[in-house]
């Protein structure tokens, strides 16, 4: 079998991560923020692993935390790329994720009576306007914060020196 690249590993669990995002969203109705978030991160999770695992069986020479986390890393940053303009055509796709919070905001600062409908409104065109980029940037965030924790975590696991 050919061996695979980091990157084409990363392509693979990006689009393995896709793909069970919509199943889950369309296929099943599910949340975005329930249980699909937890599936897409334990694809997420398995890439990195499977990238870390094969480095090390296909590794000719003694390979270093260094090397590990080199691999590691070209795999979760190619997914964090997909991910990011996935995120970004989903929720563009899918107006109602920032529109019913959005609505739901606006009833509670009605009931809570701090605020003139005119600056309800206001702030929820200010929401309109920031919900793209910042969810955009939360996922980001999220995924290259899980991709390097789990690649260093994997690194130094598989980078320990035997004691004989």
């Amino acid at each position: 079998m050919k061996n695979i690249a980091a990157r084409e590993k990363g392509i693979i669990t990006g689009l393995l991560m896709v793909s069970a995002i919509l199943i889950c969203f369309y296929g099943m109705h599910s949340s975005v923020n329930g249980y699909t978030q937890y599936v897409a991160y334990g694809i997420y999770i398995a890439g990195i692993l499977w990238c870390l695992y094969d480095f090390k069986k296909n590794a000719t020479k003694e390979v270093s935390f260094k090397d590990y986390f080199s691999a590691g890393f070209k795999t979760f940053i190619v997914v964090v790329l997909m991910m990011a303009i996935f995120t970004y055509i989903f929720y563009s796709n899918n107006l109602q994720l920032r529109d019913v919070p959005i609505a739901e905001n606006n009833r509670l600062l009605l009931l809570e009576g701090n605020k003139t409908p005119a600056e309800i409104e206001v702030n929820a065109n200010q929401l309109r306007k920031i919900f793209l980029p910042m969810m955009t940037g939360i996922f980001t965030f999220k995924y290259l914060i899980i991709g390097a924790l789990v690649t260093a975590v994997g690194a130094a696991f598989l980078g320990q020196k035997k004691a004989y």
